[in-house]
């Protein structure tokens, strides 16, 4: 009995043992495995013993993390969580599964949270957050987050990058994801504080964060105020390229939430709106996508599908400084007593302007005119331009003097490509697009601003094309190029940005 007994002690001990080994990451340096069903508490010894540069790599199976807290990605190394087949890991949580609580300085190493199948059942939670324990500065110039399947809870968030007391620059990609959810949902949320040194401008460079070839799918738009992209401060540098939404807005906050994004570019994506949005009041695609006011725009090459009417306002732009309270209280009225204002004479006529990172300047406060082209009904393939509403907020407190069509905004004449170099656009107001050949010969510039004017895209000049504006009368410079496409991340590049950068498909509605 006794040698029995021992037996039976000897074999538990063995099992406990190999449970315990089981469940541990093993690897050394620069590669890591992690087996199925490792805990949070695993991986993160993985990711602390790792060197610079290092891939981890989880097992196919389940993974339970609710309640455990995040794995913690760390400052003094790069590192890439992965799974061993794409959409072969799941791991379940109701909070933060990755985070990166803190970092300061320029920080060129890889992040990169791939393959996954994520659920997150925390509404309200956030899922990935690079500076979660606030007070971070610099930049991080390589964060990639790709190829996850993600599940989320009614009002919860994917990435978040930045907090509101922190200011940084995040550069890199989040692409090939699906996201779906019964109700709305945020994929990518950008935060900072308001920046008394605003960085150069960055449209057209690798100094943004991309956001490519996701699909998001909700069931039913539960929130119109949480919008599939949302943020704000000239922390938010966004391009948005290649995706396909269904039931939510895209949209960024303005001025009066730290000075608002310095650049957002909205290019070849698909907005839908189905019977999903019906509640909401977003059946027509009212504000599928909404800039509520700062920086830098341009927006061509996207697709506008309703479910029920076709609002004139589905691609819109408003500058909440032009309301007296600014709308939500935050910032003082653009109305020529305000010290930060540009104030031009006379202050009767101009009420202000230029006023403090308004739209149609960068955030130093440089004219940088807005651009929209090609943007187009899936169904009619009728033209959907840029709109800045006359009091949308009830007159008499507007201003239409500070955000004009023909000098902070210009759109295509017409949906039309160009079928000569005079028509259908002749290069007097507004802007066209199509060949480099039928560009108009002669072009007229802003007759109060410096620097850019009517608009031409060339379709065919470079990758993507080029826009070009009229500097002087009768004079195109380039004012326009879009980054390389695929990101470089995404197609096995470093992606590191510039450092010192340099100045019709019909979809289907479920």
């Amino acid at each position: 009995m006794m040698n029995r007994a021992l037996g039976c002690l000897a074999v538990a001990v063995w099992m406990m043992l190999s449970v315990s080994a089981w469940a541990s990451c093993t690897g050394s340096g620069t590669s890591w495995s992690c087996p199925a069903g490792a805990s949070v508490s695993d991986v993160q010894t993985a990711v602390s013993s790792a060197t610079d540069g290092a891939t981890i790599t989880l097992s196919n199976g389940s993974y339970s993390w609710t309640g455990s807290g995040p794995v913690h990605l760390q400052n003094s190394k790069g590192v890439t969580i992965i799974c061993a087949t794409v959409h072969g890991c799941t791991i379940v949580s109701s909070g933060l599964i990755f985070d990166m609580p803190v970092w300061s300085g320029t920080i060129t190493s890889l992040y990169r949270i791939s393959g996954f199948n994520l659920v997150q059942n925390g509404a309200g939670q956030f899922t990935i957050w690079f500076c979660s324990g606030g007070g971070c500065s610099g930049t991080l110039t390589q964060v990639r987050v790709d190829n996850n399947d993600v599940t989320g809870a009614t009002g919860s968030f994917l990435l978040v990058l930045g907090e509101s007391k922190s200011l940084t620059n995040i550069y890199g990609v989040m692409d090939h994801n699906s996201f779906h959810a019964p109700g709305s949902i945020e994929i990518l949320y950008m935060l900072g504080d308001t920046n008394p040194s605003p960085p150069v401008p960055s449209q057209g460079t690798g100094n943004n964060f991309f956001v490519e070839d996701n699909t998001v799918t909700v069931a039913t738009m539960t929130n119109a105020g949480l919008g599939c992209m949302d943020g704000w401060s000239s922390t938010m540098r966004v391009v948005w390229r290649h995706n396909i939404t269904t039931n939510c807005l895209v949209t960024a906050h303005g001025v009066t939430h730290a000075g608002g994004p310095d650049n957002v570019e909205l290019y070849n994506n698909q907005m839908i709106v189905g019977p999903g949005a019906v509640s909401q009041g977003f059946a027509d695609c009212y504000r599928c996508f909404h800039h509520q006011g700062s920086g830098m725009l341009v927006a061509f090459n996207n697709s506008f599908t309703g479910f029920s009417g076709k609002s004139g306002g589905a691609l819109q732009l408003l500058h909440y400084r032009d309301y007296n309270g600014s709308i939500d209280g935050m910032l003082p009225y653009c109305d020529g007593t305000q010290s930060r204002d540009g104030n031009r004479s006379p202050v009767t006529t101009n009420h202000g302007y230029p006023c403090w990172h308004q739209p149609g300047r960068d955030t130093n406060g440089r004219y940088k005119p807005l651009y929209a082209w090609n943007n187009y009904w899936s169904d009619t393939l009728a033209q959907l331009t840029l709109t800045s509403p006359d009091g949308a907020y009830g007159n008499p407190d507007y201003q239409p003097q500070h955000v004009q069509e023909g000098r902070e905004f210009y759109n295509a004449v017409s949906a039309s490509a160009q079928n000569s170099p005079s028509s259908p656009f002749d290069g007097t107001i507004g802007m066209g697009f199509g060949s480099l050949a039928n560009r108009p010969t002669s072009c007229m510039t802003n007759s109060t601003e410096n620097g850019a004017g009517v608009g031409y895209f060339a379709t065919d000049d470079g990758a993507q094309g080029t826009l070009y504006t009229c500097s002087a009368t009768n004079t195109w410079t380039v004012y326009y190029t879009p980054y390389v496409y695929p990101h470089p991340l995404a197609s096995g590049g470093t992606g590191t940005g510039d450092v010192q950068p340099p100045q019709n498909l019909q979809a289907i509605v479920n």
